[in-house]
């Protein structure tokens, strides 16, 4: 199987769970809607229905409290009062990202696009640039592993959660857009496995003995 392989870092990065009851929360790893947008900033252009999957894991050394300043609107008053709002950074954070797509075309533009991107590229909230590094392809293949452990944190399928232990389940957003003036995107499930978890099965591993968890397809 051949991958797009790419590794992503940022000084602190934000990925805001959009139905916060409270605040501001960040999920522990980017959504599949921040790593595709990010591909299709990084190209120039919108998607255009192509289908592929990815592979989302990544590790961070601490995670902070940030305040950001917001305006309320107090109805009663009818005017704006300054409101400080608390952020979660996560600091130092990297991930590893793995690309699989039936059109091994639309794995060579990413991976040009990676290389020499249309702009400058951000992730998790957009104040901070991202640095992309090590963009390659890969090949991938099967393995039973009698006994490991994940090297980094990981978003796996549901038919992957079950070679692994104390698994935390999340909904995520995968391919957002505009409809009728508003943000609208898919969901879909997924198990967050935390570095350091056992792992016992068949595995998908590339060249570099790194473990691939391919999300379903988007």
């Amino acid at each position: 199987m051949l991958l797009l392989k790419f590794e992503l870092f940022s000084p602190c990065a934000t990925f805001k769970v959009p139905l916060s009851l409270k605040g501001i929360e960040t999920y522990p790893l980017p959504p599949p809607s921040t790593i595709i947008g990010l591909l299709y900033t990084a190209a120039g252009r919108k998607w255009k229905g192509e289908r592929f999957s990815l592979s989302i894991q990544g590790d961070f050394e601490s995670i902070f409290r940030d305040y950001i300043r917001m305006r309320k609107y107090n109805r009663k008053d009818k005017e704006l009062s300054p409101l400080p709002l608390e952020v979660p950074r996560l600091y130092n954070f990297r991930a590893v990202i793995h690309v699989s797509a039936e059109e091994k075309g639309l794995l060579k533009d990413f991976l040009e696009a990676l290389k020499s991107p249309s702009r400058y590229l951000y992730l998790g909230g957009g104040e901070y640039p991202v640095l992309v590094k090590g963009v390659k392809i890969t090949e991938a293949e099967h393995k039973d592993i009698s006994q490991g452990e994940l090297k980094m944190n990981a978003f796996v399928p549901e038919r992957a959660k079950d070679i692994l232990y104390e698994v935390i389940q999340f909904r995520v957003s995968t391919f957002c857009r505009r409809e009728n003036g508003e943000r609208v995107c898919d969901w879909i499930n997924v198990y967050y496995a935390q570095k350091g978890a056992d792992i016992g099965g068949k595995v998908l591993i590339d060249e570099e003995v790194d473990t691939v968890w391919l999300l379903d397809s988007m």
